[in-house]
């Protein structure tokens, strides 16, 4: 019975660098679209709104929040 809980505890820390990947790769295309939409000759305040609405983050930042509340 303790044998399925001691396998989750042990590949825990490989879904957590995992979901940490994930994280760091949306925040780099993040920057990089910034930064081609800066480059392209747009507005600063165009490109924070932009930047905004095609967060893939934002539904989940959303999700966590609401539930701290």
């Amino acid at each position: 019975m303790m044998l399925p809980f001691f396998r989750f505890f042990l590949r825990l820390p490989a879904i957590a660098f995992k979901v940490v990947g994930l994280i760091r790769v949306t925040n780099r295309a993040k920057r990089r679209f910034r930064g081609e939409l800066l480059r392209e000759g747009l507005p600063g305040e165009v490109v924070d709104e932009l930047v905004e609405d095609f967060d893939p983050s934002a539904p989940l930042k959303d999700a966590f929040s609401s539930r701290r509340r």
